[in-house]
């Protein structure tokens, strides 16, 4: 969309608003680019719909290091995917393919409590990351696993594979791919022409928006950034956070969802499949929150609900490596707002749709949503994150040497759900380093026989804690680590142990003599 053309449909869709509404749409660019000053995003993208009208669309910064962030721009709405697996599944089960609730496919898990995070499963984000082997190969592993509780709780477990295996019993049910369930039912009726899945089909687009990062927010006002890569290796569990589009589609997407699957006066989705997305399955928050926002929050199938001033208030973010989404409506008022950022470690997102409803609303604002109060949170997560990848929060005990020689622990560690690591000596001998699948570090002697890593390339980052244990014959036997905040420790058994340059000479003459 041309700027002359920007300004046309501004002008066809502003001409019918309160004056009120004209001055704070007419003031809210200049807002909007000062906040992603303030904020550090490389670009953004906003769109507003009101009474079913486009009323604002509008790009900020820049999508790459030298063109302009459009409303144009496809970006990843990560997590913001939750909600089109969930009505895909719908689409299914209201053509009577599918039950939410078939107490034939398991008897104790539904498709619902999948899509409402109530299992007991625990995060594989780590050993799912960058893993070529295919989404059905890593679903079947998720056998191996060891339950916390073999009981589903009223509270969101949030997990991404289960969205994952959702939508792969979907597709496998429709007769097509998950790629192909997704377009057939929710892009082409839609007409969502720019939505699509994956990076490397993201960047076949014309204006697409590459991902950045950097360490603070200090930086990222500077301009220290940096950008991040394209990724071939397909996301595993791409139902729960691969699809990718522009600002406008998200929000005419919203629109529709809002209107219980309607579309320009045509029921283009099943009614009550997007009700039952709607309707809350489990609870999110429980904890008192500020009056100005519900008591506690539901979780339906693939949105937040909520309320904001006494008004009911429906949304989902997403983030992934380098990448931010939000998308909110509320349906009393028929208002929606979709953002866009191509930064993962941003606050504004979040807080944007509260400034616009109180903006278009009329609603005093009651929270400085996305001057100081936004920047300082956006610095806290900063500040937060350099905490969580230094030694801040592991406790350490001094002058507790390692049991073993550094070679001991030299080997190859698997678990059937997390893969395997592997750990060798630094070139120089002086310590250990690790590698698991596409990333690794060096390894830090920590206290006993635990070493510390930080593993980390432009898409992840993580603290690993290696504690290395001993077994009954007195050599290093397993590693024991835990892979995701809040979960218990996996063990990864040691399955090779490399051969002394002594056997490594025999082996060799054995093969020369055959």
């Amino acid at each position: 969309m041309t700027d002359d053309t920007l300004a046309a449909f501004q002008k066809e869709f502003l001409v019918n608003l309160p004056s009120f509404q004209k001055i704070f749409l007419d003031e809210l660019p200049a807002a909007l680019e000062k906040a992603r000053v303030d904020g550090g995003i490389p670009g953004m993208s906003v769109a507003i719909m009101h009474n079913g009208k486009l009323v604002f669309a509008q790009g900020f910064g820049k999508r790459n290091r030298e063109d302009p962030f459009t409303e144009e721009t496809v970006s990843h709405i990560a997590s913001v995917t939750k909600a089109f697996t969930a009505t895909a599944i719908g689409e299914l089960v209201a053509e009577g393919k599918f039950q939410l609730k078939d107490p034939v496919l398991t008897s104790q898990l539904t498709l619902a409590d999948l899509l409402s995070h109530r299992t007991p499963v625990p995060s594989v984000d780590l050993a799912w990351f960058r893993n070529p082997l295919s989404t059905r190969e890593l679903i079947k592993q998720l056998r191996h696993l060891d339950l916390p509780s073999s009981k589903l709780s009223p509270f969101v477990n949030y997990n991404n594979a289960m969205y994952a295996v959702a939508g792969e019993a979907a597709a496998n049910v429709a007769g097509v791919t998950y790629a192909d369930l997704i377009k057939t039912k929710i892009f082409e009726p839609l007409g969502l022409k720019d939505a699509g899945l994956s990076m490397v089909e993201m960047a076949k687009r014309p204006n697409y928006a590459m991902p950045y990062d950097t360490v603070s927010l200090e930086y990222a006002k500077n301009g220290v950034i940096f950008e991040g890569y394209i990724d071939e290796i397909p996301m595993a569990d791409a139902p729960a956070g691969d699809i990718f589009m522009n600002v406008v589609d998200l929000a005419k997407w919203g629109n529709v969802i809002m209107h219980e699957g309607e579309l320009d006066g045509k029921q283009v989705l099943n009614k009550n499949s997007v009700k039952d997305t709607l309707t809350p399955h489990s609870i999110m928050t429980s904890a008192r929150r500020k009056s100005n926002f519900a008591p506690t929050t539901g979780y339906g199938l693939g949105w937040v609900l909520d309320s904001y001033m006494g008004h009911a208030c429906i949304e989902h973010g997403g983030a992934n490596p380098g990448y931010r989404s939000q998308l909110s409506f509320f349906p009393d008022r028929s208002l929606v707002v979709a953002v866009l950022a191509n930064i993962n470690t941003t606050d504004l997102p979040f807080r944007l749709p509260y400034y616009i409803a109180d903006g278009l609303l009329k609603v005093p604002e009651n929270e400085d949503w996305i001057g100081d109060a936004a920047v300082q949170r956006t610095k806290d997560v900063y500040d937060l994150l350099t905490m969580i990848t230094g030694n801040n929060t592991l406790d350490r005990i001094k002058d507790k040497p390692h049991s073993h020689d550094l070679a001991d622990y030299v080997g190859e560690y698997t678990h059937p759900v997390h893969g395997k690591f592997t750990i060798t000596l630094q070139e120089d001998g002086s310590g250990l380093q690790m590698r698991m699948r596409t990333f690794g570090c060096k390894l830090e002697h920590w206290h006993y026989d635990s070493f510390k890593g930080f593993a980390h390339d432009f898409a992840m980052k993580v603290i690993l804690m290696l504690n290395f244990k001993t077994g009954n014959t007195g050599s290093v036997d397993a590693i024991e680590t835990v892979l995701s905040i809040g979960d218990e420790p996996e063990i990864f058994k040691k399955t090779m142990t490399p051969k002394s340059e002594k056997e490594e000479e025999e082996a060799t003459t054995v093969a020369k003599e055959e």
